[in-house]
């Protein structure tokens, strides 16, 4: 059984499959559609920025033309339309709530994903980049103009280090298992010793802090919601 949604996007997608080449994997319009949805979903609902997708967000944007093209040789009148630019929005929609996602996250934390090394080793695209730098370089000037400069004094920022403001990766979030997971551990940050071990069973919905399952996350095992 498919939903009239699904039908709808399938037929919109029409001679547009596997149109991203460079896309290892060999997938139909509706999988990469989903693969979209479940890379947005994860990092809307992550505190941390995670690994880019830009290869999916190419090939969407490549079937989003092609849907262009398809709707365009519809009819005038044709009862399709309607249904289908709505679809259409809601893709780019999706597609745009991503990329502003990451910024968000980008500009909140600036100065963590400016810094990397082996323990925050660097998720951003090379586009993403030059704009944290750029934003990070301004912000950095703003600051000087609007305070650093008043304080009596020479402001030594080699001597004065306060420590980098970062994600909070204890946020508890909702999960939806895709694939059974044995023994994932749930430390107690308070220190009481009740540390537990929770098994994740396909199918099961869960609440639980996100540093205990975001190495599934970035697997697959697991989707946030």
């Amino acid at each position: 059984f498919t939903s009239t949604r699904e039908m709808d996007t399938i037929d919109l997608f029409e001679n547009s499959v596997n149109d991203g080449e460079e896309f290892e994997e060999e997938l139909t319009a509706a999988e990469v559609l989903q693969k979209m949805e479940d890379s947005w979903l994860n990092e809307k609902h992550s505190p941390e920025l995670l690994e880019s997708k830009m290869e999916i967000v190419e090939c969407m944007m490549e079937q989003v033309n092609t849907m262009e093209e398809n709707l365009s040789r519809l009819k005038k009148g044709d009862m399709r339309i309607p249904v289908h630019r709505m679809e259409l929005q809601r893709i780019k929609f999706m597609v745009n709530s991503y990329l502003r996602l990451r910024l968000e996250k980008i500009q909140s934390n600036i100065f963590h994903y400016t810094k990397t090394d082996d323990d925050n080793p660097s998720r951003l695209t090379q586009e993403e980049a030059d704009f944290a730098l750029n934003y990070k370089e301004n912000l950095t000037e703003h600051f000087n103009s609007l305070a650093l400069r008043h304080i009596p004094g020479v402001w030594e920022s080699t001597k004065v280090a306060p420590a980098t403001p970062a994600p909070n990766l204890s946020t508890a979030v909702f999960v939806s298992v895709r694939e059974d997971v044995p023994g994932v551990d749930i430390k107690d940050d308070a220190g009481k010793g009740r540390d537990d071990t929770i098994q994740l069973m396909k199918g099961s919905q869960h609440m639980v802090k996100y540093d205990a399952i975001s190495h599934l996350v970035d697997e697959g095992s697991v989707q946030l919601l």
